[in-house]
């Protein structure tokens, strides 16, 4: 249960960090290091949560612990195998998209093609 919750708070941490960064008016490029740092912190927080929900429970016994430990690594690696080529093909598209077709004359178009590239992956992923 101890990491289960850990695995849910850790993603917070750079929140407050970015926001000073904000304040303050630090250099873009140490912002953008520490937002890039938060985003892979949090897509791992996502994934040891939902990896580690599967221990919290009453039944201790030993076949169900191995078991629990056997999904938790599996779906780990599944996750992150998976999200890594969903996203490797979701960039490789969009960039392609965005760089053959023209949409200089229709800037409505090429917002909604901008957001859909942005948001049709973790719809994928959901």
């Amino acid at each position: 249960e101890l990491l289960t919750f850990g695995g849910l708070i850790s993603a917070t941490d750079p929140v407050s960090t970015l926001a000073i960064f904000q304040a303050k008016r630090v250099d873009p490029h140490l912002f953008y290091l520490v937002f890039g740092e938060s985003v892979l912190n949090d897509a791992v927080g996502l994934i040891l949560f939902n990896a580690l929900a599967k221990f919290v429970g009453d039944d201790d016994s030993f076949e169900r612990i191995t078991e629990a430990i056997i999904k938790f690594f599996l779906d780990f690696i599944i996750n992150f195998a998976g999200s890594f080529c969903l996203g490797l093909l979701s960039g490789i598209l969009g960039a392609l998209l965005l760089k053959t077709v023209d949409m200089r004359d229709t800037k409505l178009l090429e917002l909604s093609l901008f957001v859909l590239v942005m948001y049709l992956p973790f719809f994928l992923a959901e």
